[in-house]
């Protein structure tokens, strides 16, 4: 669990309940959970489908990174293992996709977790993450579920790291990325297209915000630095 995010009361009943009343192959539970975006200061609740291939929508993209949401069950890890302390970035979605080769996901459908989110990553670190994390699945997506779901899980990676460098103001940088990607997996550009839109239309612009003016916007809304 990230130091400034939050439990909400009943959290960890609810989903014990939850995951005692699945299935015997059911090894992880998540929940849904409240983001906060600090810069923009927005809120949007997100409850994962809970009758999701999850397996596979893990291997083509990032679809659920459950964070401060996770519950596993202790005879799990034997089987996963640990995270890979290798991967500064893509370390949940790697652990996510081991783990969902073995056991089952249940989903708590009740909002039951406040994350704030205000985090620039390194360009450096998500590139060298996203060549190992392609190291590790990419055959591994095709061998499971085809060449056309190893093609959008390489645009999404290639998306990753776009939006990292457009988060760090390198607007010109990430083009070749978007391009590439939207030559592996137009429906994955076009899904990611759309997220963002929808953010701007509602006035979040701060996904977009680099450096100084991300400060800038910051210190106007009066919210430390520390968030």
């Amino acid at each position: 669990m990230d130091s400034d995010d939050e439990w909400l009361p009943d959290k960890l009943e609810q989903q014990i309940e939850t995951i005692r009343a699945s299935s015997a192959t059911t090894g992880i539970s998540t929940t849904g959970f409240r983001i906060h975006r600090v810069v923009s200061g927005r809120y949007e609740d997100i409850i994962p489908d809970p009758h999701a291939d999850w397996q596979r929508r893990q291997l083509t993209m990032c679809a659920l990174g459950p964070g401060s949401t996770l519950m596993v069950k202790r005879d799990v890890f034997p089987q996963v293992g640990m995270f890979d302390v290798a991967l500064r970035r893509f370390e949940d979605w790697d652990w996510m996709i081991r783990c969902l080769a073995v056991c089952d996901i249940v989903i708590c459908p009740n909002v039951l977790a406040v994350l704030h989110v205000d985090r620039r990553p390194s360009v450096k670190v998500v590139q060298r993450s996203a060549e190992r994390f392609l190291e590790k699945h990419l055959q591994r997506s095709e061998a499971t579920f085809g060449k056309s779901a190893a093609r959008r899980l390489r645009a999404s990676v290639e998306l990753e790291i776009a939006r990292t460098m457009i988060a760090n103001g390198q607007y010109r940088s990430a083009l070749p990325y978007i391009l590439r990607a939207g030559r592996y997996s137009p429906e994955r550009v076009s899904l990611l297209l759309g997220e963002l839109l929808k953010r701007t239309w509602s006035g979040d612009i701060a996904w977009a915000l680099p450096g100084k003016l991300r400060r800038k916007h910051i210190q106007d809304r009066g919210v430390p630095e520390s968030l």
